[in-house]
């Protein structure tokens, strides 16, 4: 796994991730739980809930990992956010925070395109 890039900017993380994963949050719970009110296949119905847990799963664990880099970097974070553009606003990222993002990203185009689908 070490294709996952190690760092990221404080803008991607407010301005994509977070945004991202309050949509995929929504389109889960909204979607997927209407495709498995309206389906009257017991197997697809099946398959639905299988997808709409696994979907659950990967951004609980996202989330997680999110906040680990909230909290690791709370002050950079602040400071950004406060207008505080002189200094760095580089977010170095462990391993696990890293892949984390790279989930995100992956599953934000996933669950579009079950949206789609």
């Amino acid at each position: 796994m070490s294709s996952s890039r190690t760092q990221m900017t404080v803008s991607e993380l407010n301005d994509e991730i977070v945004p991202r994963l309050d949509l995929i949050e929504r389109l889960i719970s909204t979607t997927l739980a209407s495709l498995i009110e309206t389906t009257d296949s017991a197997e697809e119905r099946e398959r639905r809930e299988d997808q709409k847990r696994r979907f659950e799963l990967m951004l609980l664990s996202i989330r997680m990992n999110v906040a680990s880099v909230t909290r690791r970097h709370a002050s950079v974070i602040r400071a950004f956010q406060n207008g505080d553009r002189a200094g760095s606003s580089i977010l170095q990222l462990d391993e696990n925070e890293a892949i984390a993002m790279d989930n995100a990203k992956t599953l934000y185009e996933q669950v579009k395109a079950h949206t789609r689908a």
